[in-house]
């Protein structure tokens, strides 16, 4: 059993590993930008897992992680599969595999296993998109579909991961939403509007940046994994003011379940 004075040294372990990732608060300059999200194409969603202890060394990157994680490039999320990137490498910080095909080679997302046994995933463009209006004014759109579909699939990694290493207990999942004052969100499920279609009067989120940490207990295992990344998808709904999922298809051959054919490659 996890003790007060054990909960506290887990806790201030986690705060340091998410000042050096640029999520431990929505006020600073380069939130969700330090680290790997400095290699994105756009600064858009930034998902952080930690294990208990994110200042050990726990997964040795030798020649049997590799050949394990290259075939996690594409992971199943109820039978689609979803695609993390194109290219793998060791960096600095991380074990990576993330696509390269943005504007002059900058990541459009990635997914990054740490010595630690953290996992993180970056969304850059396929988090969110930008373009001009008629006026001219930039508007700026979350991919609400896409991001809770490769947040199942990190969870889905992450039981993976763990079944090779056997990382105890806490964990803590982070996720920051970058420059959302004013932005919409799109990318919805069958049978809902998106932004700009008559039927969707919904506005622009009124935060300037949105960051939620989730404690818990087990490793995600099915179930679970898919139980977390909806509540990840009902924050954001919260947050842009709106009661429904509309992460869930409400119409067609996926009715009330995850519209994963939505997902921003």
């Amino acid at each position: 059993m996890t003790t007060l004075a054990d909960t506290k040294l887990i806790r201030a372990r986690w705060r340091r590993a998410l000042d050096r990732h640029g999520l431990d608060n929505v006020q600073r300059s380069d939130f969700g930008g330090v680290g790997l999200a400095t290699r994105l194409e756009s600064r858009t969603v930034q998902t952080v897992l930690l294990p208990a202890d994110p200042e050990q060394d726990a997964v040795s990157f030798d020649e049997e992680f590799w050949e394990w994680f290259h075939a996690e490039q594409d992971t199943t999320v109820e039978g689609r599969g979803v695609r993390f990137g194109y290219q793998k490498r060791p960096t600095a910080q991380a074990a990576v595999v993330f696509d390269d095909r943005g504007r002059d080679g900058a990541w459009r997302r990635f997914l990054g296993i740490h010595r630690s046994g953290a996992v993180e995933l970056g969304l850059g463009t396929s988090g969110a998109r930008e373009y001009q209006d008629d006026q001219g004014e930039t508007v700026r759109i979350f991919a609400l579909a896409s991001i809770v579909t490769y947040t199942w699939a990190m969870l889905k990694v992450t039981m993976e991961l763990h079944g090779r290493v056997g990382l105890p207990a806490p964990w803590q999942l982070t996720v920051g939403l970058v420059s959302t004052k004013g932005a919409f969100l799109g990318n919805v499920a069958d049978g809902w509007a998106e932004p700009g279609s008559w039927n969707n009067s919904v506005g622009g989120c009124a935060d300037e940046n949105l960051l939620w940490h989730i404690e818990f207990d087990q490793v995600p295992d099915q179930g679970f994994e898919q139980n977390l990344a909806f509540e990840i998808g009902d924050r954001i709904e919260d947050a842009w003011g709106v009661a429904h999922r509309r992460y869930l298809a409400r119409q067609g051959e996926r009715v009330g379940q995850l519209d994963h054919r939505r997902i921003i490659d």
